[in-house]
């Protein structure tokens, strides 16, 4: 009898035993999934805030010089300007340099900025994932708006759409052809996934020596900022001094 009694016993507590490790065992699966859901789920809205909150560099901008006064105040700057477009690759593109003057030392960047719906740039869509801006001219704070120095090719379209650094996508060249509308008929803008279509000009005074970035917010409008670090405009700038160092040094009776 006693024998028996020690069996049941030992029994009740192996099943006890085993009880509390499935138990455990559930829990700790349990515990563990919920954690990897809460990591995709964090991870989610991570890749969401940064989609929204993101910028890409748009063009780079130096002072080549400046023309002052016995007052040391800025009559003329000339600007070297570089803008970027987006290759297929999804690699950045950088155009050819252009060289303008203005009047001053503080410089209008003026363009159209589209921006589209939240839930695009939520889902990073493709075509509608982030804001477009095409850079329209620079002019300064002592001229007209019109008598700026134009960024648009000789006929009136964007560098980065008249397809030598690759062909544009035609949703893109679509809404450039269509912009001035889209801008007077906001309904037919929302019918495209657009929120805002304007006209934007961001503007500060310029110094020689610094880099001046205007980055388009994914979610927003430009930022003109000035920025120390890597940058295309003054590597290619380096290069061609070394160039053409290299030139005259090889030329015959240099010195």
């Amino acid at each position: 009898m006693r024998n028996f009694l020690k069996r049941v016993i030992v029994l009740v507590v192996l099943t006890t035993i085993m009880a509390t490790g499935i138990n455990m065992a559930i829990y700790f699966t349990s515990r563990n999934a919920r954690i990897l859901q809460l990591e995709r789920e964090r991870k989610h809205l991570q890749t969401i805030i940064n989609r929204l909150t993101g910028k890409r560099r748009m063009a780079e901008l130096v002072v080549d010089g400046q023309v002052t006064n016995g007052q040391r105040q800025v009559l003329q700057t000339t600007l070297l300007w570089e803008e970027f477009v987006t290759g297929s690759d999804g690699r950045r593109i950088a155009l050819p340099i252009k060289k303008i003057t203005i009047p001053g030392d503080t410089p209008y960047i003026d363009g159209y900025v589209l921006k589209f719906q939240d839930k695009f740039v939520e889902q990073g869509n493709l075509l509608r994932g982030k804001s477009l801006a095409f850079f329209r001219r620079i002019f300064s704070t002592k001229q007209s708006p019109h008598l700026g120095k134009s960024l648009l090719d000789a006929h009136g379209v964007p560098p980065c759409l008249d397809g030598k650094a690759g062909r544009p996508d035609t949703f893109t060249l679509d809404l450039w052809q269509h912009i001035q509308q889209l801008m007077q008929h906001p309904a037919s803008a929302k019918k495209l996934g657009l929120d805002i279509v304007q006209g934007q000009a961001v503007y500060r005074p310029v110094k020689p020596g610094r880099l001046y970035v205007i980055y388009l917010q994914n979610d927003g409008g430009m930022e003109f900022t000035q920025q120390a670090g890597e940058s295309s405009l003054i590597n290619r700038l380096l290069k061609e001094a070394d160039h053409t160092h290299s030139q005259t040094a090889t030329t015959p009776g240099a010195q």
